[in-house]
């Protein structure tokens, strides 16, 4: 018998999940006759109130939860594992809690694996988010509860708690390198335009190469090794490309690949430029140049803004917004 859920009893009385969530944690912004509905359709389902939620409901448990996108249920990468790493240690420092979760930025509440059923039934205090992208459903749900919570990334409103490295820095910065470096012909790799810092790299690294003597392409959508690898071979099946930008380390492992298997150099033939200088970086051969990331500073800033809304709580609300300039770090592959 599959277990009786929140979803079921609104389902059945024809009322919100919210208001079924005010009956069970007795809060008066409810009428006797829908509280009783409710009450009815739990008993007749069988529904068990989570009695540990409706304990914590409305005091702090110094649990946070830290949001990735699913990425098609591909979770986390090396990014992740690094920047995790972090916020993990300033939130021990902290006193807080960790508990980490995929989640949809478009539909989360129907969706019990998501950790909002967390924030929703009270036991996470705040949220921290990783990933963000235009008219985020998150936002607006932690905006209507009054759910402190960070943005990581470069939110369009500025009303908003965020902390960012310079998306728009880091592309014009990787552009400008590769420009000067005097490749002709730049295959620029990056992930979903969904996301806005993205979309900001994009337009950084344009306005680098603009008016340059530069052939160039953009090739969105690539968000793993496997992605990579094989844009890259179709590159150069059809491209004279001489320089690879790729928005991330890790996944130019794969452009690696696709380049040594056309038996051809980096850089004497091809170059490569990566972006987040993760340790793995150091130890490809040749070691990749990259446009490098504060992974320790921008996960204490994150901590630390989120302690400093938990703290000021229900006091009128100010805005921290924390971007953090980017670095070439140059190796042998440029």
């Amino acid at each position: 018998m599959n277990k009786i859920t929140i979803n079921d009893i609104a389902k059945k009385c024809g009322v919100s999940i919210k208001t079924v969530s005010r009956v069970v944690n007795d809060s008066p912004d409810v009428s006797e006759v829908t509280r009783q509905k409710v009450l009815d359709a739990m008993k007749e389902l069988g529904y068990q109130v989570n009695l540990l939620a409706r304990g914590l409901k409305g005091s702090r448990t110094n649990i946070i939860i830290v949001f990735t996108d699913r990425h098609n249920e591909e979770h986390l990468s090396i990014w992740h594992d690094i920047m995790l790493k972090y916020l993990f240690q300033y939130a021990k420092e902290n006193s807080l809690k960790i508990v980490m979760s995929p989640s949809n930025s478009e539909k989360y509440l129907e969706d019990e694996t998501d950790g909002f059923y967390l924030l929703w039934s009270g036991i996470a205090d705040g949220a921290i988010l990783l990933e963000n992208v235009h008219n985020d459903k998150r936002v607006e749900y932690l905006e209507k509860e009054k759910i402190p919570y960070v943005i990581f990334g470069e939110p369009e409103d500025d009303k908003i708690n965020s902390v960012s490295l310079d998306n728009y820095d880091v592309g014009f910065k990787g552009g400008s390198y590769l420009v000067e470096k005097n490749y002709k012909n730049i295959v620029f790799l990056i992930g979903e335009k969904k996301f806005l810092s993205t979309q900001l790299r994009i337009k950084g690294f344009e306005t680098a190469v603009k008016d340059k003597e530069v052939t160039y392409s953009i090739r969105d959508g690539i968000d793993t090794i496997e992605k990579a690898y094989r844009e890259a071979v179709a590159v150069l099946d059809n491209v004279p490309v001489k320089a690879f930008f790729v928005s991330g380390d890790e996944r130019a492992i794969g452009v690696y690949k696709a380049i040594h298997e056309k038996k051809l150099r980096i850089p004497e033939d091809v170059a490569v430029l990566g972006i987040d200088n993760i340790p793995l970086g150091r130890f490809l051969y040749p070691p990749i140049s990259t446009v490098e990331q504060d992974f320790k500073q921008l996960a204490y800033e994150c901590i630390n803004n989120l302690v400093k809304s938990l703290t000021n709580q229900g006091e009128e609300k100010s805005y921290s917004k924390i971007r953090i300039p980017a670095a070439i770090i140059e190796r042998e592959s440029t």
